[in-house]
């Protein structure tokens, strides 16, 4: 019992703390100057749920901005939020956000890269230890905000890249990263969403600094009069 007891504690000391492999990441993909360069961001991308196809834009207008809409056939989903108020309409029933959980998880999601406002935003962070994704050894790192919104985070060991991300049972695993502007994201995700259903996203353009994404931004959010 003394020798398993020695083994495990010397293992636990050589795995890196959360914030060590989130540094990691955030400097893979370019490091903390050049993403802190990033003002605005707009994504568009294709999505295929079955044989439906979706639309989906995703907009970061800065100073906690934030637009996400998936369209399609009998599918209408969009969430906008500002600065700590936002709603939600589903197939055009609006609903204005009151769970604390989930504006956390909005405010995190306006930040322009999440994964540099984990410690600004006072998330709770933990390694769970190593887990194998699609043969590859991944820490497993859970963030938890001050509400109890919980991200768990996968990223690998060999590449620092984070390659999966389970949320409320959601599983989405990110592949195919380009670099752009001397940004690297994930062109290419899948969400595994339960039952059965895969959803799989493309994007398609990356807007990086450009007037549209504000411009854009206010305009809808105009529209749901938020």
């Amino acid at each position: 019992m003394i020798t398993v007891f020695i083994s495990l504690s010397a293992s636990a000391q050589k795995m890196p703390s959360a914030d060590a492999i989130i540094a990691r990441y955030v400097k893979v993909i370019g490091g903390e100057k050049r993403w802190a360069e990033i003002k605005t961001s707009e994504f568009h991308a294709t999505a295929t749920l079955g044989d439906k196809r979706l639309d989906m834009l995703v907009i970061k207008a800065g100073a906690g901005r934030y637009y996400q809409s998936l369209l399609g056939e009998r599918i209408s989903s969009i969430a906008i939020y500002d600065s700590g108020k936002g709603i939600m309409i589903e197939n055009e029933r609006k609903q204005v956000m009151k769970d604390p959980v989930a504006l956390d998880h909005y405010e995190l999601q306006a930040c322009i890269l999440p994964d540099m406002n984990y410690i600004k935003l006072k998330y709770k962070r933990e390694v769970l230890g190593l887990e194998n994704i699609n043969n590859e050894p991944c820490y497993k790192v859970v963030l938890t905000s001050k509400n109890g919104s919980v991200n768990t985070n996968y990223y690998e060991k060999k590449s620092g890249l984070l390659i999966l991300v389970e949320k409320k049972g959601v599983k989405t695993l990110f592949t195919d990263y380009k670099f752009y502007k001397g940004c690297s994201i994930p062109f290419t995700m899948s969400a595994d969403l339960g039952n059965g259903y895969i959803m799989k996203e493309k994007v398609t353009e990356w807007l990086v600094n450009e007037k549209s994404s504000v411009e854009l931004y206010n305009a809808k959010k105009r529209q749901l009069e938020l």
